[in-house]
């Protein structure tokens, strides 16, 4: 949906301010996960970087619906030109398959056993965000008001998701320390609690008609506030498994690492 309204001073302020909380989030994470990816081994780089990647492609959305923001609802915008909600659904499309796929290689799995985990969970990532977007954006391809059909939809792969997320990478959790399953169990919450804001944002803004500034503040305070968590946190416990696992494969970078 293309919003394109005028908007309170207060309700302006708000997502003004968490849209910038979300830049800020997202840049100096990407800053830090580059430069820190040489305090883990060779091996754990990867997810480390991909972590990296995932919040500067953020950063670099954020600063775009920042800017789309205030041409909307600014003074020069006053309603006139849109609000396109499609950005944040470029992102999701991009950073959801590659958190899973952090996920998974920071586990430093056999080969055989991150792609069995990666093409169940990638395609189901890209399929949730491309089932959304149609309703949240209220585009009403079938009919008038069929968003709770694309909410539906989207769910389907979500729950495949959650399925192999918590049954079958479990299975390969036994092989890990119980300092690193305790992390990678964090993970898999951490996940089901943001990405539960998701839907219900969703689900709040799917009846709505025209331009609810209420509906528009919180669905947009709710998705930034998820996005922080999903991405910028998410990150930073994924970068503390790397340097878990490092420490736990190698002696001598425990000892460099973790002087007394």
């Amino acid at each position: 949906m293309n919003l394109s309204s005028t908007m309170s001073d207060g309700g302006y302020t708000i997502i003004y301010n968490m849209l910038s909380l979300g830049i800020a989030s997202m840049l100096f994470t990407t800053v830090f996960l580059f430069v820190a990816r040489e305090r883990v081994l060779p091996r754990y780089r990867m997810a480390v970087m991909v972590s990296g990647t995932v919040t500067a492609i953020a950063a670099y959305h954020y600063f775009r619906m920042f800017d789309d923001f205030k041409e909307a609802f600014g003074p020069e915008g006053m309603g006139v030109v849109a609000y396109n909600v499609g950005y944040r659904y470029v992102d999701w499309f991009l950073t959801v398959p590659l958190l899973l796929v952090e996920t998974v290689a920071v586990l430093a799995l056999a080969r055989a056993m991150q792609t069995q985990l990666l093409v169940k969970l990638v395609p189901a990532a890209a399929a949730m965000i491309a089932l959304g977007y149609p309703g949240d954006a209220q585009l009403n391809v079938f009919y008038q008001g069929d968003a709770p059909l694309w909410g539906l939809l989207s769910t389907i792969p979500f729950l495949y998701i959650l399925y192999v997320l918590f049954v079958e990478l479990g299975k390969s959790l036994e092989r890990q320390s119980a300092a690193v399953q305790r992390k990678i169990k964090e993970l898999r919450l951490l996940l089901l609690a943001t990405w539960g804001v998701y839907p219900i944002a969703f689900i709040a803004n799917m009846n709505a008609t025209g331009f609810d500034e209420t509906s528009f503040v919180l669905r947009e305070t709710g998705y930034t506030i998820a996005d922080i968590l999903a991405k910028c946190l998410f990150g930073l416990v994924i970068f503390t498994i790397a340097r878990i696992k490092s420490a736990e494969d190698s002696e001598e970078f425990a000892k460099a690492e973790y002087k007394d």
